[in-house]
């Protein structure tokens, strides 16, 4: 018994429908804002306290967008170099698309309660949504739905990069046993291991 397995030319359909998830998700992350009601004769005396009030809430959605707009470079970058799709692809796709658009809501909760388990449940989301996105590019790479010129060294080049995200926030879970204040500022270290990613990436690319 043979099975069918649904495959096609090109991507366009699937990057579509990707792009509109991180469009509603990145509009849902302001989402979270209210704007604070007081008696406008009070405005000047009890609105400054409110708004700084909801600095770990804009922490929160800072930290989100930009991570959020990190994956959607990562996801264009990748789906540029993949020129095939069957069956399963879709379906990790939107493995990946569901852990995207799970985002909005631990990142009200951190916003709301400075918790351990708060930071660990949107920890828990960042890696799965790093993991899902790299598990789609080694599916794609090894069904060589990739150009001749990604070779398999390339591909898990690229398979270390997605591995990042996930790394530094599953650290940042360990660092906040330590101080919960420190695991904040732990998903920095994204911009350093990117940047050094790009550069061993790259010199590879010129040695071709």
């Amino acid at each position: 018994m043979t099975v069918r397995v649904l495959e096609g030319e090109g991507t366009e359909r699937l990057e579509a429908i990707s792009d509109g998830v991180f469009a509603i998700v990145l509009t849902l992350l302001v989402l979270q804002f209210e704007v604070p009601t007081v008696p406008s004769a009070q405005a000047d005396s009890q609105l400054p306290s409110l708004l700084l009030e909801l600095q770990p809430l804009l922490f929160s959605y800072l930290l989100s967008f930009f991570t959020v707009g990190l994956y959607w470079v990562i996801h264009q970058n990748l789906f540029q170099q993949i020129e095939r799709h069957d069956r399963i692809l879709l379906y990790l796709n939107l493995l990946f698309l569901l852990t995207i658009s799970f985002l909005p809501f631990p990142t009200e909760l951190i916003g709301t309660y400075s918790t351990r388990l708060t930071w660990g449940l949107y920890a828990t989301n960042f890696a799965l949504v790093g993991l899902t996105m790299t598990a789609t590019w080694w599916y794609a790479a090894r069904r060589d739905f990739t150009p001749e010129e990604i070779t398999p060294h390339h591909a898990r080049l690229i398979s270390l990069r997605g591995l990042i995200v996930p790394a530094v926030f599953l650290l940042s879970m360990a660092v906040s046993l330590v101080s919960l204040e420190l695991a904040y500022w732990a998903p920095l270290l994204i911009v350093p291991l990117q940047v050094w990613w790009v550069r061993v990436y790259g010199s590879l690319q010129d040695e071709l």
